[in-house]
């Protein structure tokens, strides 16, 4: 009874696992159709290219020792997008700030669970923490790396929301 409640808790982890990947591959597709917007393209044509752009530099790594450099990469490349997003706003100081309401006027039942769901989405990695420590050539290193990303990411974070 045990492996089969094992086997179920495998399927419904890595089932889930599986659909959020699907999730990042709408986003990856229509944050392309929105680059190239002047040459509208399909999304299975634009969640294809970008699956094929990332191919590479995907399946080159094999050990999260060897993701450093594309882990760098991909901070490096958030804050740039998030300080080009700052200087867009700040250039755009025209528009007349909006009103704030403690409950938007327009909200739906969908619109809510749909922002619900983005910010249980953004979380539900957490529980990986634990298999990326075993993956580690020193797990004991992890608890440093943590104390520099967690902060990094409640600052931007922050940053977004407050400003954004």
């Amino acid at each position: 009874c045990s492996k089969t409640m094992g086997r179920v808790v495998e399927i419904v982890v890595y089932g889930y696992t599986f659909l959020g990947q699907a999730s990042y591959l709408l986003v990856l597709g229509t944050s392309l159709q929105q680059c190239f917007f002047s040459d509208p393209l399909c999304l299975d044509v634009a969640i294809a290219i970008g699956c094929v752009v990332l191919l590479v530099p995907v399946c080159s790594v094999r050990k999260l020792s060897e993701s450093v450099l594309l882990c760098l990469f991909n901070t490096v490349l958030i804050a740039l997008v998030v300080l080009l997003a700052f200087i867009a706003i700040a250039r755009d100081s025209s528009r007349p700030a909006p009103d704030a309401h403690l409950v938007p006027p327009d909200l739906s039942f969908e619109s809510m669970m749909g922002a619900a769901t983005n910010v249980v989405y953004s979380f539900a990695g957490q529980w990986m923490y634990f298999e990326l420590m075993e993956s580690m050539d020193t797990p004991s290193d992890f608890p440093q790396a943590f104390l520099i990303a967690g902060p990094f990411m409640v600052v931007t974070y922050l940053t977004v929301a407050l400003l954004g």
